[in-house]
């Protein structure tokens, strides 16, 4: 009798340790939904485009739904909805970085020769697909109400790609140690390549790609009445502020050329306090402008494009941009919630119209550059030749 006494207080107490537990689960759960929602809703970007819709309503009573008793990798997927329905590229949510968290690698019960096959057959404008990062090979499938990449080394899922409202996809990295979860917002295919992320379509080297070394300026002719000018970042920290305004005073009055290549590739933006100086020193130029622009121009240098494009001496080369130009971040503030878990990056700038009509479409080029051909600055020296 004694030992059955034993027996029945431990189970009673093993059932309320899992009550407890499963609660405790529920309660952080709804806790960070909370925190995120109310963070949400402080933001220009919801203010501007969702605020009283209705529809985003019923997606956070539907996520609230679904996280109760969720893992912490399914709870960051419902979260991640909230932030992916707002048209607002420049926003962040991640796992808050920890490097003491364990690495599970989630293994997916597929035969990889078998969906290799499968997939060799997509074409290359395609979402689905083999894609390589290296030498490493992925394959792109869809999978329900998303896609899965998956290696095709050992089936061990990577990243889920769901559509968004606004044309494009937004993606659920999972990388392990330190950031197991990151949300990439705004992941379109462009030339084979997804956006944001190093997955590729293709091995061969890609003259999109702007390979600019450690410095972010630099002026130089190319030939007889040809100057090529790089500006390869508008970052507002204070030593690429001294480092613009430094080149700045370099080039002033000798921009001379009557042809002027501007390459923006790869430039990922950053305050108008470092663009805006050249671009009123372009838009005194007397010659020919031809912007190089790619899929990693973003933010300041796709407003840097914006606001140069009207004019008539300009024409812009390459590839479609980015598409996260709207809204951005002054004061760069994070919010983590309150489990610790999760971290979420809010925008505080407002954006202009003329500016969320390109918020995940990206600026398109005049002169579409082949990325495989040869160097870009070479295509545009034969595109300037060629003009009457």
């Amino acid at each position: 009798m004694k030992r059955l006494a034993q027996f029945l207080i431990l189970l009673f107490g093993l059932n309320i340790f899992s009550v407890y537990i499963l609660f405790a689960q529920e309660n952080l759960n709804q806790i960070d939904l909370e925190a995120l929602y109310a963070a949400i809703q402080k933001t220009p970007s919801y203010k501007k485009i969702l605020k009283g819709d209705k529809t985003y309503q019923q997606l956070y009573e539907d996520v609230k739904q679904k996280i109760v008793d969720t893992d912490e990798k399914q709870t960051f997927r419902q979260l991640s909805r909230l932030v992916s329905a707002i048209n607002d590229n420049h926003l962040g949510f991640y796992r808050t970085p920890d490097s003491t968290i364990k690495t599970v690698y989630i293994s997916l019960p597929i035969n990889t020769d078998s969906l290799k096959k499968q997939l060799q057959q997509k074409a290359k404008n395609s979402l689905e697909g083999i894609y390589y990062v290296g030498n490493h090979e992925f394959g792109l499938y869809a999978n329900g109400d998303a896609h899965q990449i998956v290696s095709l080394a050992n089936g061990v899922l990577m990243a889920e790609i769901f559509h968004t409202p606004y044309g494009g996809y937004d993606l659920l990295l999972y990388s392990g140690k330190p950031t197991p979860y990151n949300l990439i917002k705004n992941t379109r295919l462009v030339n084979g390549t997804l956006l944001g992320v190093p997955f590729t379509k293709y091995k061969e080297k890609k003259f999109s790609i702007l390979d600019k070394g450690n410095e972010n300026y630099e002026f130089r002719n190319l030939e007889d009445q040809v100057g090529y000018l790089r500006l390869s970042s508008f970052n507002a920290d204070n030593d690429n502020i001294k480092k613009s305004e430094e080149f700045y005073k370099t080039i002033q009055g000798k921009l001379t050329v009557r042809h002027l290549i501007v390459d923006l590739r790869n430039n990922g933006g950053g305050a108008y306090k470092v663009s805006q100086k050249f671009i009123n020193m372009l838009k005194k130029y007397n010659g020919e402008i031809f912007i190089l622009q790619n899929a990693a121009t973003v933010s300041n240098a796709e407003q840097f494009i914006l606001a140069l494009k009207p004019l008539k001496n300009v024409t812009t080369l390459g590839e479609q941009t980015k598409g996260m130009i709207t809204f951005g971040s002054n004061y760069g503030k994070k919010v983590v919630l309150p489990s610790g878990r999760f971290t979420f990056s809010p925008t505080d700038m407002n954006g202009i119209d003329r500016e969320l009509a390109y918020e995940s479409k990206g600026v398109n080029p005049d002169v579409a550059l082949d990325f495989f051909k040869s160097d870009w600055i070479m295509q545009t020296l034969e595109y300037i030749k060629k003009r009457p």
